[in-house]
């Protein structure tokens, strides 16, 4: 059977890696990439992208950061999804699906996997998370290019965007970090019942 391709819109560069592996994991091929500008953009945006999705597989996914619930602001912002919307918000950001995967990130981060915290859903800012491991790291590359350098101003580290999703398309495991993120979980069901719509 011949699956039509997935279209996908995220927030960023780092994003593109994760949302690739979830689709490979499912079963899909990516068709198109849309956003890269930041949530704000993504929601203006939304009534569109959900008009499309009532013609072809849509998967648009977004951060929580400082919402309350995902299922109230996944509910807000798209009250009626359409049958081929998958619509996710993630718990708080993406970057805790991939802490999920203890043993494959702390290997790419070079730090111990006992410095992972387990439930990582539960942390208020998992990409600070990140940070504060990338500088533990015993990598001199994940030091300096995860990492914001010592009163740059900036939050993350010159080459995090790239690394981050090279590292989810190539090595991070969804499948496995899906039994530690219940978000992730149920984000990837509703991209599977899309192989259906």
């Amino acid at each position: 059977m011949k699956v039509t391709p997935l279209n996908v819109v995220v927030e960023g560069t780092s994003d593109q890696g994760i949302v690739l592996a979830i689709a490979r994991e499912c079963g899909f091929e990516i068709g198109n990439f849309f956003g890269g500008k930041g949530k704000d953009d993504i929601l203006r945006k939304l009534a569109s992208f959900n008009q499309a999705a009532r013609h072809a597989p849509w998967f648009v996914l977004v951060d929580l950061d400082t919402q309350p619930c995902p299922a109230s602001a996944a509910k807000r912002w798209l009250p009626e999804p359409s049958e081929k919307m998958c619509f996710r918000v993630a718990v708080a950001e993406a970057e805790a699906w991939l802490l999920a995967d203890v043993d494959s990130f702390s290997a790419f981060l070079g730090v111990s996997s006992s410095l992972i915290p387990p439930n990582p859903e539960n942390l208020p800012d998992p990409k600070q998370t990140v940070m504060t491991l990338a500088a533990k790291s015993r990598y001199r590359n994940i030091r300096e290019g995860l990492a914001p350098r010592q009163n740059s101003g900036a939050r993350v580290g010159p080459t995090y965007a790239a690394d981050i999703r090279e590292y989810a398309r190539t090595k991070w495991r969804p499948g496995i970090a899906a039994d530690n993120a219940p978000s992730l979980a149920r984000c990837m069901k509703r991209v599977r019942e899309l192989m259906t719509a």
